[in-house]
C-alpha cells in the first residue's frame, strides 16, 4: 500500500467577490506521506490557510474549486472536492483533523474539556460514553495535560494557553487519523510552551507515524519540526524541497526575502549561574533573588520611567492573586528596554501600571520624576500625555467606525499641543506628517481601519501613539501577531522613529529574537519576579540564570542544523545537565 496519505494536484481556489472573482490558490501539486512533516510556509495572502482548509473541505460556500484534493481512506484515495458534504463529516477527524490556531475559539467554553475529547469520539464510534470518557481521559494524559482525571472535568478558560492548544491536539488525535493539519499551531504561545508544542507534534509524527501537514509563517518552527517545505507566494508554491535545502539554499528570491526577514536569535548558551536560584524551578527552595534597579550607574540621560518596589494585585473569586512583587524598572530617554518573559509573567500588569491604568498594592510607578497614582486632575492629564501606547492587537485598538485621520488625531482633540488647541488645520498637517513618518500613503487618513493589512494597522497605531511626540513609548507585543516580512518593517519604522524622535521604549514581549535585534537593556520575568536584567547583548550571551537560558534555548532559528543544536541545548537544560554546581558541591 502506498504511504500516501494526502495528494493535491493541480488544485484552484477562486472566491467570489461583490468586486469580481478573486483567485487564492493557482494551480499547486502536493503530496504528504506516512510520517513525514511538510510546512507550507508564507507571507499573509499566500494561500496557505485557503490550501489548508481545502484538505478537510471546510471552503466557504462563496468558493469555487477545481482539481483533486486525495486523502488516504483505508487503501483508497478519495477525492475531497468531489465527495458530498454528508461523506465529508465523516472523513474530518476519522481520516484528517485540524488543530487551529486560536485554541479558545476551537473550543467550546460551555463544554468540559473531557466531554468535548469524548465527543470527537463518539462521532466516528460506536461505543459506551463511559468508554470515550476513558479514552478522553488517556488522550488528556498522551499529550502531557497534568492531572487528566481532574482536567476532563474543568473548563477551557481554566487552562493556560499551552494547555488549552494540547486539548485541541488531543481532538485531533481521538479517531487516530492518518493526517493532521496544523494551521499556525504555536504563533499565539511563548517560547518555552511553543518548544513543548513542537516537541509533541514531533513525537506524535514519529510514534504514530501520522502524517503532518504545518501551515506556518515562523521559519524557526519549520526548521525545527518539518522533513520538507512548500513555500507559497500568490496562491503559487514557488519553492518546494527538503527543510535543509530550501532553508540552507533557498533557490527563490522570494524564499531569502522571507529568510532575510527573520530576527537572528539570541545565543543558545548554557547557564553560567553557579547555583539554581530558588525561580528556577517551580517549587525549589533557596535565596531569594533580587529585583534590583536596572538603570545604568553612569547614564545621566533623564530617568522617564521609574518603578520602585512596584507590587500589583488582582482579586478573583474573593481572593488576592499577586501578580507583580516588589518590581524595579527604570527607563532612560532615547533607550528601549526589553521586558520578557512567558505568559502571566507579569509583563503586560506591569506595562499597564506604567500607563496609570493599574494602581500599585505597593511601591510606586513615577514618571519623568512625578508618582503617577498622586497626580490628580489636569496634572495627571499632562502627565499622561507624554505616554504612547501601541497595543498588540491593532485591529482591536482602532475605532472600526472612524477614519483613520480621526483615530490619529483624537490624542490631539483631547490634549491639544504645548498647551493650545490646534486648529482643524494643524491637525490635517501632523496627521499627514505622522502618515508620512510611517510610511503610509497619502489619502490614507480619509479610509477605514478594516481598509488596511495588519501591519499597516499597526503602523497607524504606532502613528497614533506619536502623536504628541511622547517621551515614553509602551509597546505592548506590537509585531507578534504580523509575518515576519511585515514585522521587519514595522520594526524598522519603530527603530527610525526612535532614533529621531529620542523617546524612551519599554518594549514588552515574548519574541526573543526581537528583543535582542531591537533593545538596548533587558529584564526578565518570572512568575511577577525580576529575575536578571542588563544590557541585553550581555544577558543573552551568558544568562546568570536557569530561567533565562532555558527561555533562550526555546526559540527556534530559521538554520535547521542550528536549531538541532539548539534543542539539544534547551533538552540538556531542562534535564539539568547544563547547571554548573554551587562550588564544591558534588554533580
Amino acid at each position: 500500500m502506498s504511504d500516501v496519505v494526502l495528494r493535491i494536484a493541480d488544485l484552484n481556489v477562486t472566491f467570489t467577490t461583490d468586486s469580481g472573482d478573486v483567485p487564492a490558490v493557482r494551480g499547486i501539486d502536493l503530496e504528504v506521506r506516512r510520517g513525514r512533516v511538510v510546512a507550507l510556509v508564507g507571507e499573509s495572502g499566500s494561500g496557505k490557510s485557503v490550501t489548508s482548509l481545502s484538505v478537510l473541505g471546510l471552503l466557504p460556500g462563496t468558493a469555487r474549486v477545481t482539481g483533486s484534493v486525495e486523502l488516504a481512506d483505508g487503501d483508497t484515495l478519495r477525492d475531497v472536492v468531489t465527495t458530498p458534504e454528508d461523506q465529508l463529516v465523516d472523513l474530518r477527524g476519522r481520516v484528517a483533523s485540524m488543530v487551529f490556531q486560536e485554541p479558545m475559539t476551537a473550543l467550546n467554553p460551555t463544554m468540559t474539556l473531557g466531554d468535548q475529547v469524548a465527543e470527537a469520539v463518539l462521532n466516528h464510534e460506536r461505543v459506551p460514553r463511559a468508554v470515550a470518557r476513558e479514552r478522553a481521559v488517556e488522550l488528556l494524559r498522551s499529550v502531557g495535560i497534568p492531572e487528566p482525571e481532574r482536567r476532563a472535568g474543568q473548563y477551557p478558560h481554566e487552562l493556560s494557553g499551552g494547555q488549552r492548544q494540547r486539548v485541541v491536539i488531543a481532538i485531533a488525535l481521538a479517531c487516530e487519523p492518518r493526517l493532521i493539519v496544523a494551521d499556525e499551531p504555536t504563533t499565539a504561545l511563548d517560547v518555552t510552551v511553543q518548544a513543548g508544542i513542537l516537541d509533541l507534534l514531533r513525537s506524535l509524527v514519529a510514534e504514530r507515524e501520522t502524517a503532518l501537514l504545518l501551515v506556518t509563517h515562523n521559519m524557526g518552527v519549520v526548521a525545527d519540526l518539518a522533513d520538507e517545505v512548500a513555500v507559497m507566494s500568490g496562491g503559487r508554491i514557488v519553492e518546494h524541497g527538503l527543510v535543509d535545502q530550501v532553508l540552507l539554499e533557498p533557490a527563490h528570491a522570494y524564499t531569502r526575502a522571507l529568510l532575510d526577514a527573520v530576527p537572528e536569535p539570541p545565543p543558545a548558551s548554557s547557564t553560567t549561574a553557579s547555583r539554581r536560584s530558588s525561580l528556577s524551578r517551580p517549587g525549589s527552595t533557596g535565596a531569594e533573588v533580587s529585583t534590583g534597579s536596572t538603570a545604568g550607574g553612569d547614564d545621566a540621560r533623564e530617568v522617564v520611567l521609574d518603578l520602585r518596589g512596584v507590587s500589583l494585585d488582582y482579586r478573583v473569586q474573593g481572593r488576592h492573586v499577586r501578580a507583580v512583587e516588589r518590581l524595579d524598572l527604570t527607563v532612560r530617554a532615547g533607550e528601549m528596554l526589553g521586558l520578557v518573559g512567558e505568559s502571566g509573567s507579569g509583563k503586560s500588569t506591569a506595562g499597564r501600571a506604567c500607563l496609570g491604568l493599574l494602581t500599585p498594592s505597593e511601591g510606586e510607578v513615577l514618571l519623568l520624576g512625578t508618582s503617577v497614582a498622586r497626580a490628580r486632575g489636569r496634572a495627571r492629564r499632562r502627565l499622561l500625555a507624554d505616554v504612547g501606547v501601541v497595543f498588540q492587537d491593532p485591529g482591536g485598538s482602532l475605532d472600526p467606525r472612524r477614519l483613520v485621520g480621526e483615530s490619529i488625531a483624537e490624542p490631539l482633540a483631547i490634549h491639544g499641543r504645548d498647551g493650545r488647541r490646534l486648529t482643524a488645520a494643524e491637525k490635517r498637517a501632523r496627521v499627514r506628517e505622522l502618515l508620512d513618518a510611517v510610511r503610509l500613503p497619502a489619502g490614507a487618513e480619509r479610509r477605514y481601519p478594516h481598509e488596511f493589512s495588519g501591519g499597516q494597522r499597526q503602523r497607524i497605531g504606532l502613528a497614533r501613539a506619536l502623536a504628541l511626540r511622547p517621551r515614553l513609548l509602551v509597546a505592548d507585543e506590537p509585531t507578534s501577531a504580523l509575518d515576519v516580512s511585515v514585522q521587519a518593517e514595522v520594526l524598522q519604522v519603530l527603530r527610525d522613529l526612535h532614533a529621531e524622535l529620542g523617546f524612551g521604549c519599554l518594549f514588552i514581549s515574548h519574541d526573543l529574537g526581537v528583543v535582542h535585534e531591537l533593545t538596548d537593556r533587558v529584564a526578565v520575568l518570572r512568575s511577577g519576579r525580576l529575575v536578571e536584567s542588563g544590557a541585553t547583548a550581555d544577558v543573552f550571551s551568558a544568562p546568570r540564570e536557569l530561567y533565562t537560558a532555558e527561555l533562550l534555548a526555546s526559540v527556534p532559528a530559521p538554520d535547521p542544523v542550528a536549531q538541532r543544536e539548539r534543542r539539544e541545548a534547551r533538552l540538556r537544560l531542562a534535564s539539568g545537565e547544563d547547571v554548573a554546581p554551587a562550588p564544591g558541591a558534588a554533580r
